[in-house]
């Protein structure tokens, strides 16, 4: 027998919606970083944190079933006395697991960014730093929620606590949810800021630009359930309608860790997206125009692309560069002959001086000659 009533719905619909986002992006995050060899430390965390992230789901979708979310005089009818301690129980559990799924979340989008910094010591260790505060928070955390009664039963048992079982003040709880929540918005926030400076000098182009800025955006989602969780962090104390308020506070609470998955899997898939979507392909409004425009073939300039600082565990560089040069002559003559020197800081065109040259009699090449390189670059 089960009871879902009242909110329980609501909470049940957000679970499934994040679990099916949260296991289909990991799944791709999988299969593009093994496919291109390129498994991190990122990596292992988040593969880490889908375990706990498995039971705080089965913890949410059981709560939903058993009291949580429905109203106080409901549970008080004959037969539904139950429900009370098992939404406790339940209740408990996302408490927990809650603290011990985020970390690893939020590690292994720290993890990344260290890789993006690569030798910038003031990024990485301002990353370490706020991977240690996040860290150190919700272990507290954790912590106090496990042992705030003693024995631990007595949190979700009310025989134990008819018995004069000892529970710390409920307000006590409210204070560290208000903390650790404080903590997560703004460490979310200074996670989802610090990868712009990091990018700012890195030559993209247009498509790639919106790609890039549409990941580093995404961070500041998570942030977003955790400041609309403050609002009800209040129901914590509220024993009118207790398991009726929690469930607004268990819906956020998994949304943050849910919206982490999905954006730290996503913030992973853009070498997937780019090739499916052709993201970051080359921009139309970078082509040469003008006089003669059509005689330059388009050179590819070499750019630190995002993709290597995410796809490359060991902050690989780009492996092979071939070269072709290509003489084309106005006025019907052609050359294979490099007429410039192989300096990268010569001009990629350049117009030979009447007589600079020689014809295939001997005689001087006309003037108006147009020497161009193309340079292209593979991984």
């Amino acid at each position: 027998m089960t009871i879902f009533l009242d909110d329980a719905p609501h909470l049940l619909g957000t679970v499934i919606t994040l679990i099916i986002l949260a296991t289909v992006t990991f799944g791709m995050r999988v299969y593009c970083r093994v496919t291109r060899a390129s498994w991190g430390m990122e990596d292992s965390l988040m593969a880490a944190s889908m375990i706990p992230f498995a039971v705080l789901s089965i913890s949410c979708l059981v709560a939903s079933f058993n009291g949580v979310g429905i109203h106080a005089f409901r549970l008080q009818q004959p037969g539904n006395e139950k429900y009370m301690e098992s939404g406790l129980f339940w209740f408990f559990m996302f408490e927990v697991f809650y603290c011990v799924t985020i970390i690893p979340i939020k590690l292994s989008i720290g993890y990344m960014l260290v890789r993006i910094a690569q030798n910038r010591k003031m990024y990485i260790w301002a990353q370490y730093g706020i991977m240690a505060m996040f860290t150190i928070m919700n272990l507290i955390a954790a912590l106090y929620i496990i042992f705030q009664c003693m024995p631990v039963s007595a949190a979700w048992d009310s025989k134990l606590m008819a018995e004069g079982t000892h529970c710390r003040d409920p307000a006590i709880l409210a204070d560290i949810y208000y903390a650790t929540t404080a903590v997560n918005i703004f460490t979310d926030w200074a996670t989802a800021l610090m990868p712009i400076p990091l990018l700012w000098n890195v030559k993209l182009n247009r498509n790639a630009k919106v790609s890039v800025a549409a990941i580093l955006g995404l961070g500041i989602f998570a942030s977003l359930s955790a400041c609309i969780r403050l609002k009800y962090t209040v129901n914590l104390t509220n024993s009118d309608d207790y398991l009726f308020g929690l469930c607004n506070i268990v819906i956020w609470g998994y949304a943050e860790n849910g919206v982490g998955v999905f954006v730290g899997n996503l913030s992973t898939l853009r070498p997937l997206f780019r090739k499916m979507l052709s993201l970051g392909g080359t921009d139309d409004s970078s082509k040469p125009t003008g006089y003669g425009a059509s005689n330059i073939p388009n050179k590819q300039h070499p750019y630190q692309s995002f993709d290597n600082y995410e796809m490359q565990a060991n902050g690989g560089q780009v492996t092979t560069t071939t070269q072709t040069r290509t003489c084309k002559i106005r006025g019907g003559s052609t050359s294979e002959e490099s007429l410039f020197d192989s300096s990268e800081s010569e001009s990629q065109k350049k117009m030979v001086r009447p007589g600079s040259g020689s014809g295939k009699n001997g005689g001087t090449l006309p003037p108006g000659i147009v020497v161009s390189r193309q340079i292209e670059i593979s991984r």
